[in-house]
């Protein structure tokens, strides 16, 4: 969009306390930063591509949190999953190795790679597959956008609750290059981390340049695992890190066409994301059982090493045109995720009862052609346009998953199991093993486009759509079953289900009105789909379609600044509705490992509010103060057909339930993993010792409502409310390019859980790490070259 308040800057916004100006008003003249020295990072004006050309974040209809490579150093990011430290709404928590995200109460559990996300990520425009390995490293970056409220209108994959568009660093025009080096220690329990990253840009000849970046960390487990064996108990060592590389080369063949070859690596070992404790065992699966004392040691009966280890590869190719008429972009990608070991002691007890291991995959190719409208167009003056064609083709599933079901002594009649597994485990003492598999075919192509008119400077209207039209099916789905006693495994059954085809139309329509160069009014209402899927892993019934979901939602947002420019204040209210929002339980008694349900209708009202606040701009130019607020209402409007586990049995209910439990009414009930109220603050200081060096000290202030992690709403299954406090203390050296950074995270050393799981065994928890203080040193080392 045309810049039509060129005085609509970001200069700073916001305040957090008195005692804070106080304590920074004494020390005047030494705060003031040298001639072409920045006066603090986080006052740093972000230009995003949210709507596919370059536009300042605040002045486009769209709520968009938006952060540049140096405000997320900052702010001592450097991973995506610790976006949800300073971004209104947004909330990471990991589900057996998966990463599970909401955003204003839009989520879901639904992690593996057969259900797609409601939150889509994209990487230089390409959608990711799954949610493994999103706690990576955000490695060399640009900016990161987090767009809030459904997509599918500028971007190639439907998403009902926002996208997080993470472009990386271009090649630049002359040498760059850094190294760091990160050392760090958990306050509270044995061991580490360990992190070096590097990263190299340069120009190959006039038209030919390359960015380079890779990474690797190792990290002691925040638990223990114990294996018990015999009358011993061995401590299994599993070695811990993530590791990639990421690669860029962009060649500019003309002065109008540019082609960009990209790619990406990751290896990660995760043993921590599958170990559980259980706190609250089942009364009558883990009958006996003790409750697990919450200690961060893991005691378990595997013969292994309970985790998951996977490899992430993605390639792409992006083909940039521009004419005189308007400008071509095509973007291919060839992804896939093999997670080819997972282990999970399923009782999560030293005892004998059930284990899994898997190996799962997703394989997943997308061309996208988008078409722009340029500075030549047709009425360019008040027209600015967007039209996209997408395709994907994916495959994404099990290769296997393998059940052990040890020593439970189970009759048919005790759990309602069909008879051929009745049989193999009525009076059996021993092991009974279970094979199943499940792969989810998708076929997609999908038209989008936007448009806004420009009525004058002040007023103008956005129209959008999309149309969706895809296929999936599933195959390679079996039961094979058998035991030790009996002799190896036999084909009990094998699935033939028919596939679905599924069409939509998605429309988004915004207004917007810069009542002054100082303040702008917005409103938007758009709908978003989340495609039907299917339950491939099964052990007692064919895979069973679920219904698409459907979002839709208005909002109401103001961006605005204040004091001359030095207070940034942005704000929305919103409301949105989620039709057969998809739900899903970890139960092998519901008739599969991870069951997909509809959950009827969802509706969340809420309002936010984010600043920037340069608080003495004169006096003291360093100091910057930011926060946010977040306020959600999120319930379940209509869920009549519940699933989930009795408090007081342990067993499964609900309408696939092996045990014969009925569902439960969970209308009026919180929607899971979304606070009530959320917020953070920050005050930033940077303080010029001389004109080649200077200190930067930050402060973060994190806190969440109390949430559930269950449909069901059970007390047992609550995560308390915690606060988070951070510190980090930087010197710079200019000369040298120098950076040395000490760092506190969680330094009140507050429990809290990444993981709180209902599960056919009871309640199985997994802490949060531990607080963490460290060392980090930077080097800029094109600065002396």
């Amino acid at each position: 969009m045309v810049n039509r308040h060129p005085n609509f800057r970001l200069k700073s916004t916001a305040a957090l306390s008195a005692s804070i100006l106080s304590i920074a008003a004494l020390a005047p003249s030494a705060f003031a930063a040298p001639d072409g020295k920045r006066t603090n990072r986080l006052l740093e004006e972000v230009v995003v591509t949210a709507q596919k050309r370059e536009e300042n974040s605040q002045e486009i209809p769209i709520t968009i949190s938006a952060f540049s490579s140096e405000k997320l150093d900052a702010f001592g990011i450097d991973k995506v999953e610790d976006l949800g430290r300073i971004t209104p709404g947004l909330t990471f928590t990991v589900n057996v190795g998966y990463t599970v995200i909401y955003l204003r109460g839009v989520g879901a559990d639904a992690f593996l790679p057969s259900a797609d996300p409601s939150i889509a990520t994209y990487v230089d425009g390409i959608n990711k597959v799954s949610g493994h390995g999103l706690q990576n490293s955000l490695g060399p970056i640009e900016r990161v956008e987090v767009l809030k409220g459904p997509q599918g209108t500028l971007f190639g994959r439907n998403a009902t609750g926002g996208a997080v568009n993470i472009i990386s660093a271009n090649p630049p025009e002359e040498f760059i290059g850094n190294v760091s080096f990160e050392t760090a220690d958990y306050q509270s329990w044995e061991g580490g981390t360990q992190k070096a990253d590097i990263f190299i840009g340069a120009p190959i000849t006039e038209n030919l340049g390359f960015t380079l970046g890779a990474y690797t960390q190792d990290y002691d487990p925040t638990m223990l695992n114990e294996r018990v064996r015999g009358s011993g108990v061995y401590e299994d060592p599993m070695d811990h890190y993530s590791k990639g590389v990421k690669a860029k080369i962009r060649w500019d063949v003309t002065d109008s066409f540019a082609l960009t070859l990209l790619g990406d690596y990751n290896d990660q070992n995760d043993p921590s994301s599958m170990i559980q404790e259980n706190t609250r065992p089942a009364a009558v699966l883990a009958a006996g059982q003790e409750a697990d004392k919450l200690d961060r040691i893991y005691h378990n009966s595997v013969e292994g090493v309970a985790g998951t280890q996977s490899d992430t590869y993605t390639i792409g190719l992006i083909a940039d045109w521009q004419t005189d008429a308007l400008d071509y972009k095509l973007i291919l990608s060839d992804q896939y995720f093999d997670n080819y070991y997972s282990q999970l002691d399923y009782d999560t007890s030293e005892y004998e009862g059930a284990s899994f291991d898997a190996a799962q995959f997703a394989d997943q190719q997308t061309a996208e052609l988008q078409l722009l409208s340029n500075d030549n167009s047709w009425q360019a003056e008040n027209l600015e346009w967007v039209i996209g064609l997408y395709y994907l083709k994916a495959e994404a599933g099990f290769d296997y998953l393998h059940l052990v079901v040890d020593g439970l002594g189970l009759g048919a009649g005790a759990l309602g199991i069909p008879n051929f597994l009745g049989n193999l485990l009525k009076g059996t003492a021993g092991q009974v093993d279970l094979f199943t598999a499940g792969v989810l075919a998708t076929e997609s192509m999908s038209t989008y486009g936007q448009a806004t008119w420009t009525f004058n400077p002040e007023f103008s209207v956005t129209l959008g759509a999309r149309y969706q039209k895809e296929r999936r099916n599933v195959f390679n789905t079996y039961l094979s079953a058998g035991t030790p006693i009996f002799g190896g495994e036999f084909e009990a059954a094998r699935f033939v289900t028919p596939g679905v085809v599924d069409e939509t139309f998605s429309p988004r329509v915004a207004l917007q009105w810069f009542v002054n160069d100082d303040i702008q009014l917005y409103t938007s209402l758009a709908r978003g789909y989340k495609s039907p899927t299917f339950n491939p892993i099964n052990f007692f019934s064919a895979p069973d379609v679920v219904r698409r979901e459907e979002a839709t939602a208005f909002e109401l947002g103001v961006k605005s600044e204040w004091l001359d420019g030095n207070l940034r204040l942005n704000a929305a209210v919103f409301k949105t509705q989620v039709k057969d929002l998809l739900n899903a339980e970890l139960s092998i008694t519901s008739g599969g490992v991870v069951r997909f349900s509809n959950a009827g209708t969802g509706e969340i009202e809420g309002a936010e509010f984010d600043f920037l606040w340069q608080p003495m701009p004169d006096l003291n130019p360093g100091l910057a103060i930011t926060g946010n607020a977040t306020y959600l209402d999120a319930k379940y409007a209509d869920f009549p057909n519940g699933s989930g586990f009795d408090d007081e049995t342990g067993l499964a209910f609900g309408p696939q339930s092996v045990t014969g439990d009925t569902s439960r009414d969970f209308s009026g009930n919180r929607i899971v993993r979304t606070p009530e109220y959320s917020s953070s603050a920050s005050i930033n200081q940077n303080i010029a010792l001389t004109d080649d060096s200077a200190l930067e000290i930050a402060v973060d202030y994190f806190y969440s409502d109390f949430y559930y992690t269950a449909a069901s709403n059970s007390e047992h299954y609550v995560q308390p409310q915690y606060e988070l406090w951070n510190a980090r203390a930087s010197y710079f050296y200019y000369p040298w390019g120098l950076q040395i950074t000490a760092f506190g995270e969680n330094i009140k050393n507050k429990e809290y859980y990444i993981s709180r799981q209902a599960q056919d065994f009871g309640r199985a928890d997994t802490l949060a790490a531990p607080g963490i203080v460290g060392l980090r040193v930077k080097w800029e080392f094109d600065t002396v070259m």
